[in-house]
């Protein structure tokens, strides 16, 4: 019986040190993003990108909007659209998931995305329209 308490009280403080161990990289990322280490950020937490899926929604939806912010900073569009959408998808689903800063926030960068992106698209069709002009031939 001895070693029944025992081995319950390792499991439960192994189990309190892996619920902070998963808190901590999301805090540690989390302030890397808002001391502008936006790179420092991304990679934390695509090294626990494997871990997503086991956390609570609260936190999927803090992964997903800090990973999407960083990426969104770093330029790289297509990854940010993915993550923002994930966090949203999940305040969608659970609405209270973010709190309200944080849903401020990604509404604001999916609006920078959808205009960034209308930008490319634009851009892109001014390019084709010169190249298909300038392909006429008499």
């Amino acid at each position: 019986m001895r070693h029944l308490g025992a081995l319950a009280k390792f499991v439960f403080g192994f189990s309190v040190l892996f619920a902070l161990g998963c808190g901590s990289y999301l805090g540690n990322a989390q302030r890397a993003y808002q001391e502008g280490r936006f790179l420092e950020a991304a990679e934390n937490l695509e090294d626990h990108e494997a871990e997503v899926a086991r956390l609570e929604p609260e936190k999927q939806a803090n992964y997903g909007l800090y990973r999407g912010l960083s990426l969104l900073k770093l330029g790289d569009h297509d990854a940010a659209s993915q993550w923002l959408g994930f966090a949203a998808d999940i305040e969608k689903k659970r609405p209270g998931s973010l709190k309200p800063g944080e849903r401020r926030e990604l509404e604001n960068a999916q609006g920078r995305l959808a205009k960034s992106t209308d930008v490319e698209r634009s851009t892109s069709d001014v390019a084709m329209t010169a190249h298909t002009a300038g392909d006429t031939h008499p």
